[in-house]
This record gives C-alpha cells, structure tokens and sequence, in this order.
C-alpha cells in the first residue's frame, strides 16, 4: 500500500493482494518505524457503520474507513477510485483519494506483478 500526503490530501494506493485482504480481513495495515522508538502506521478498513469514507488520527495511527457497501463495490468492479471531500471546518475539506495501484510508467525495474494492469488507463499515471 502506498501513501502520499500533501496539503489537506490524502491519497492511497492498493495493490491486488491487498484488495483481496482488505476484502476478506476488512483491514490492510502498513507499519513505518522511524526509530527512536516512534511507529507510525496507517491502515484502509471498511466498517459496517459508516455512511460516507472517512480519516482520522490517533496515536501516530493514520486510519482510512470505507463503509461497507461502498468498499464491496468497488472491490468487486473495475472501478478505479473512491474520492471524497471530508469536511473539517467550516472553511476547510479533507480531500481523501484511494485508488487501486496500475503500474509506473517511469519505472521499468519495478515489480508490476501486483498491479491492475488489465485496468490500465489510455494514459497511464507517472506516480
């Protein structure tokens, strides 16, 4: 799973494997250790009580929840992406992106055995 932050943006990227775990498990957790005895993780879940996708923090646990029949949607699609805008003031959003992992195109020595590959765009992304 890949994680890319940027000003009030959180973007996920799941690989096949994954996407079978997080549909069999509800959960796809990665775990960065940065020393000194600080672990930061971050995980895509699907919770059964949920309307809307949904991202929060707590304890360096960056959590990112689909609902139920959202995820079991697009598991089980060729739908590429869930996108939303999460409220977080009056004046500001959380733009939240998870999309399934297509291969890079600038990068020939990657392993792509884990990627969408049948579902590639016309125009590929660069990462």
């Amino acid at each position: 799973m890949k994680l890319r932050i940027t000003h009030n943006s959180i973007r996920i990227r799941i690989r096949k494997s994954e996407l079978k775990q997080l549909a069999q498990e509800l959960l796809v957790e990665e775990t960065v250790n940065l020393g000194q005895q600080v672990i930061f993780k971050f995980a895509l879940g699907i919770d059964n009580t949920l309307s809307q996708i949904n991202a929060s923090l707590s304890d360096n646990y960056l959590r990112l929840l689909l609902p139920l029949e959202t995820a079991q949607t697009w598991i089980n699609s060729n739908e590429v992406s869930l996108e939303v805008n999460q409220v977080i003031s009056d004046a500001d959003t959380l733009h939240l992106l998870i999309e399934k992992d297509f291969p890079c195109i600038d990068r020939p020595e990657e392993d792509k055995s884990d990627t969408f590959w049948e579902l590639v765009p016309e125009t590929p992304d660069a990462c």
